[in-house]
């Protein structure tokens, strides 16, 4: 008589072998997210959670070599512990907030099951079935949390977990149902249904490591994106990210130009020193934020020059009363009394946006020469 293919399938050896390559990789994950700052709030819980998973999966491969409380009970303990923290953790990273009652009850559950039907009663069918539906409960928890990710530099490494979170729900779920009808006595008998669930637990934990990779490092990428397109003093857009955002645009798109400088930043700098400078640099920004929407943008240019930028037409008005309002506000408000800023104004499209930065520019300069602290127009914008 032939074996059955899954007869060749040992879900001990494959049980070992998965769960050590997937706590090796969350230890590298904590280890990398620790050297690169711990900048996503939940990362950390949810490794941790998948190398506590990971190590209890393994001691429940070998416990028919180890005593009942450290091959059963601790097991289990660590495998369910290690479901709820990966499933805190991701809801942290999602920003939702993490409700240890419900957690902490189904460690408590799963301590109690393990202890009951494996040690004082032992019965495999209802162990085996009533964790198998608990894990999958966790799981699909897991995976509806991840899969509503709506931040798009997150929301690969989420969008794998999810999946993965599903597919072990099912294969636990008719897990559950086999024990229940007797069909599993043991976890490593070799089986088509144990062969099945040791290598979707395994591969979803390798899985699950995998997706907090693709999260930490789509964050990573959107930092850099970040650094490259922002000012790291102000979080305002630099020239580059300007640039950027204004290529987007359609070339005939009407434009209204407004530079912004510090009179006498250098004085202030001199007098009051660089950290004083700073202050007064992101101030203004802070008040140059409040024109920021979706067919406005301001920007530092560098140094102590600002520019904001206007689409559409009859913008001129608008922006010219909003500068006005700017050098008033920074004037009465600004950290070293006595500071005060010029504007100049140009009206042009996005495809001269060059050429009406330059008459920005040139009018944002006969201010200074008219003695500082107003707004002058470019002729275009008269």
């Amino acid at each position: 008589m032939m074996p059955t293919a899954w007869a060749f399938l040992d879900p001990r050896g494959m049980g070992i072998t998965l769960s050590l390559s997937a706590a090796l990789l969350a230890l590298v994950l904590l280890i990398t997210h620790r050297a690169l700052g711990r900048r996503l709030p939940g990362m950390q819980p949810a490794a941790f959670g998948l190398l506590l998973a990971s190590a209890g999966f393994a001691l429940n491969m070998l416990q028919s070599w180890l005593l009942p409380v450290m091959g059963l009970v601790l097991a289990v303990v660590c495998m369910v512990s290690g479901v709820a923290l990966v499933l805190g953790g991701t809801r942290q990273l999602r920003g939702l907030p993490v409700r240890p009652g419900p957690l902490a009850a189904s460690c408590l559950a799963s301590l109690a099951i393990a202890l009951w039907f494996g040690v004082w009663m032992p019965d495999a069918r209802w162990r085996i079935g009533l964790l198998s539906l608990l894990l999958a409960a966790l799981a699909l928890l897991l995976a509806r949390t991840a899969w509503d990710e709506a931040r798009p530099q997150l929301r690969a490494g989420m969008r794998l977990m999810a999946l993965l979170g599903m597919v072990f729900a099912v294969l636990m779920g008719l897990r559950g149902v086999a024990a229940a009808l007797g069909q599993i006595e043991t976890t490593v008998t070799p089986t088509l249904v144990n062969a099945a669930s040791v290598l979707a637990a395994g591969m979803s934990l390798i899985g699950g490591v995998v997706g907090l990779v693709l999260v930490l490092s789509g964050d990573l990428l959107a930092l850099v994106e970040q650094q490259r397109t922002h000012d790291p003093l102000t979080g305002l857009l630099n020239r580059q990210g300007l640039r950027h955002w204004v290529a987007s645009q359609s070339a005939e798109e009407p434009v209204v130009l407004g530079m912004v400088d510090l009179d006498h930043f250098k004085q202030i700098n001199d007098l009051h020193g660089h950290g004083m400078g700073d202050q007064v640099i992101r101030h203004l920004a802070t008040l140059l934020q409040a024109c920021g929407s979706e067919h406005c943008r301001a920007a530092r240019l560098g140094g102590e020059e600002f520019v904001v930028v206007a689409l559409g037409s009859g913008r001129g008005p608008d922006l010219r009363q909003m500068l006005e309002r700017l050098r008033q506000q920074f004037a009465d408000t600004a950290p070293q009394p006595g500071a005060t800023l010029s504007a100049g104004l140009a009206l042009g499209s996005v495809g001269e946006f060059e050429a009406t930065l330059r008459e920005a520019d040139a009018a944002l300069y006969r201010a200074k020469q008219a003695g500082r602290n107003r707004v002058e127009a470019a002729f275009s914008a008269i």
